[in-house]
């Protein structure tokens, strides 16, 4: 799709402009950050649900990493309303928040969402031990 001026119109029809940078995707910028957030969120779910084999998390991996430079692109290229910079800065927050749940779910220590029995009882051991510890140094 294009308009009379050579310039491609974003593919959901909304007739704003797409940028250069975008032109692989068709889309304009509000779209396009509406659908990484939107992509970002469904992700978060499968991992948090831990429904992400490894495969899946090393697409994800390399989704944000392509979206991420996309972005960064087109906020260094672009004179940018108020608007867009704010849906920038939340798809980017979105992003890293992403990233984050990511490396939460890769590493090998992952906390457990119900205590364990006893855990109370080694936690104040714990803290008495440090405590006293402490006391000992000062």
């Amino acid at each position: 799709m294009g308009n009379s001026n050579n310039q491609q119109i974003c593919r959901c029809r909304c007739n704003a402009p797409v940028p250069a940078e975008l032109k692989p995707v068709g889309l304009c910028v509000s779209h396009f950050t509406l659908s990484v957030e939107r992509t970002c969120d469904e992700m978060h779910r499968q991992i948090a649900l831990r429904q992400a084999d490894v495969e899946r998390q090393a697409e994800v991996a390399t989704y944000m990493g392509e979206c991420a430079l996309l972005l960064a692109r087109v906020a260094s290229n672009l004179c940018l309303s108020d608007d867009l910079r704010r849906r920038m800065l939340s798809t980017f927050l979105s992003l890293m928040n992403l990233r984050e749940n990511l490396e939460r779910a890769t590493s090998c220590w992952v906390p457990e969402l119900q205590p364990r029995e006893g855990v109370e009882t080694q936690l104040s051991l714990l803290i008495a031990k440090h405590e006293h510890a402490y006391e000992e140094y000062h």
